[in-house]
């Protein structure tokens, strides 16, 4: 049994009629002021959600669109450097194997049993390697046979089978990654020669795996993205510094010849990432680069909370524009329509202020035709003045870029040698105490090359020194091509150089001064002579030095290694310092 609704509830639920309901409705419709003021609203609403929604997915499409390129750039440099890195070491391996200091001390420890000098010689030698090279964990030589001779470091105890295959190494190379009790890591080997009686031993280097997260890391990656190394199995072997933690790689790997794609995936973990991956072939890895996907796209988020706060802003800027324009214009009209209806009932003594003996409408449409004219008027004005100011700007932008284009050619012809295109002395000798203090800093051997061409003053007196140029030039080319580009080459001055080398020790800047000399000795410079036109050989001489703390003495041990070269015969590298 229900009971009945009091009387005063009944009342109100009647008077609810749908027809008043549609009333009360169009009530806001009724006046001009209410419906431009809602129909601006309104429009500026549909506008800022338009726009916002379409600037979002432009965003995203941007967004994805800078992915799809900056995540195989990324693979393409990581895979590039981490194959230069490896390159390296094997250079590395092969240029302590061929020491003299190696060569000799290994060389009479197979002859015989050896002094304790000569395994003191080589085990310093080792030592000093160890201490300049942080990528590897210990150093070892072994014989034919894969019996130790030598060690250095952290020691591993590597199999039988494993030393005697080591100890047969024909050429420098870098094994794939072993792991012995829990412990991984790789092992670079290169064949030790004693001239002409051919392999004596082999050096190997026990690589620090740890050392090769640093050529992982990558600038582009912002927060929450990392560089990963998985083997074929989908296990990570490396990562570079600060990414998250991944264990395992459960997506399928690349093949050999697979083009990186971005893709946005989810982990078993349940982690959602943008990531590609390419194949390493060294040694079947896999270069895998991710990022979390609320960090890669979180400038979207920020976006949108940035235009929907700009938009609402607008609505209610132009709410207010359109509440105050309604008012500017209804008042008007209101009292013209007010006259118009005293005139209708019969009033005679209405006063219309500004109609004159006009009516209405011809006063509101030579009132509108005047302000059209002159709204004309003044755009014509107004679109001169801006041609003009634009005309203006871009004059300004044209001869600012000039300038700034004139500058930097300024700039870069007063560090470069006119004739040869090297750095000229001033730069040379403003770059030398930078890399001096450099050096002191990182510890990292720095060597200095002063190279003279032979003969150059007998050249240019016969053939003319419009030749004596060309050669100059040459020279520098062969020198320029011979060169790493972390090496300083400028001409020092006439037909002198000198080349910086940084991170290089005595021995290797003695090897790149042979590189080089060879390389200049293998030329071939054309000239014209009376006899008509032929070709002639030019050679240089060097004097190598490395610095041991006093900046004066660093060029005057090279500047007399040069004269030793030049008393010894010339075309030859002499070096201070090297026993």
């Amino acid at each position: 049994m229900s009971a009945d609704p009091p009387q005063g509830v009944t009342e109100k639920l009647q008077g609810f009629h749908p027809r008043r309901i549609g009333l009360v409705l169009r009530r806001p419709f009724r006046k001009l002021p209410s419906r431009i003021i809602i129909s601006v609203f309104a429009a500026a609403l549909v506008t800022s959600l338009t726009v916002t929604w379409a600037s979002t997915g432009s965003i995203e499409s941007f967004l994805r669109a800078k992915m799809d390129e900056r995540f195989p750039a990324i693979l393409g440099s990581t895979s590039e450097r981490l194959g230069l890195w490896y390159s390296q070491r094997e250079l590395d391996l092969e240029t302590f194997a061929s020491s003299d200091t190696l060569v000799r001390g290994v060389s009479e420890l197979r002859e015989g049993p050896g002094s304790a000098a000569v395994k003191d010689s080589v085990s310093k030698y080792l030592s000093y390697v160890l201490e300049n090279f942080p990528q590897y964990e210990s150093l070892f030589v072994l014989g034919p046979a894969g019996e130790l001779e030598a060690q250095v470091g952290e020691s591993i105890d590597l199999p039988k089978a494993y030393r005697r295959r080591l100890g047969a190494v024909t050429r420098s190379r870098i094994d794939e990654l072993r792991e012995v009790r829990g412990r991984r890591f790789q092992v670079g080997s290169a064949p030790v020669r004693a001239g002409l009686s051919g392999r004596v031993a082999s050096l190997h280097a026990v690589i620090r795996i740890g050392s090769l997260e640093d050529v992982l890391r990558s600038d582009d990656l912002a927060r929450g993205g990392g560089v990963y190394v998985v083997d074929s199995d989908g296990e990570v072997l490396l990562r570079s510094p600060g990414a998250p933690t991944l264990a395992h790689y459960a997506r399928p790997l690349p093949g050999a010849d697979a083009t990186a794609t971005t893709q946005d995936y989810t982990h078993e973990d349940g982690t959602h990432v943008v990531g590609s991956s390419v194949r390493f072939p060294r040694y079947g890895w896999t270069v895998v680069v991710e990022q979390a996907y609320d960090e890669a796209f979180a400038p979207i988020v920020a976006t949108i909370r940035e235009i929907l706060g700009v938009n609402l802003a607008i609505v209610v800027v132009f709410g207010l524009i359109a509440y105050q324009i309604a008012r500017s214009i209804v008042r008007p009209i209101h009292a013209l329509s007010e006259a118009a209806v005293r005139i209708g009932r019969g009033e005679t003594d209405v006063v219309i202020e500004g109609l004159d003996s006009d009516d209405e409408l011809g006063v509101l449409t030579s009132t509108f035709k005047e302000m059209a004219s002159r709204l004309q008027e003044n755009q014509r004005k107004l679109d001169e003045q801006r041609l003009e100011i634009e005309n203006a700007n871009a004059r300004l932008v044209a001869q600012n870029r000039e300038l700034q284009r004139m500058n930097e050619v300024f700039q870069q012809l007063s560090i470069t040698d006119e004739l040869t295109r090297l750095h000229n002395h001033r730069f040379f000798r403003d770059h030398l105490p930078l890399e001096v203090k450099r050096s002191e800093r990182t510890g990292e051997p720095l060597c200095l090359i002063l190279i003279d061409i032979d003969d150059f003053k007998r050249l240019n007196d016969r053939y003319g020194h419009a030749v004596g140029d060309a050669v100059l030039r040459k020279v520098a080319e062969v020198m320029t091509l011979s060169t790493r580009d972390m090496d300083l080459l400028a001409r020092y001055g006439g037909e002198e150089f000198a080349l910086l080398a940084s991170q290089t020790p005595l021995d290797g800047a003695v090897a790149l001064g042979e590189k080089i000399r060879s390389a200049i000795a293998r030329a071939r410079f054309s000239v014209v002579d009376t006899d008509g036109p032929k070709e002639i050989q030019i050679t240089v001489s060097m004097g190598v030095s490395h610095y041991r703390g006093d900046a004066k003495a660093f060029f005057n041990e090279a500047d007399r290694a040069l004269y030793r070269a030049k008393d010894s015969g010339k075309d030859c590298v002499m070096a201070e310092g090297l026993d």
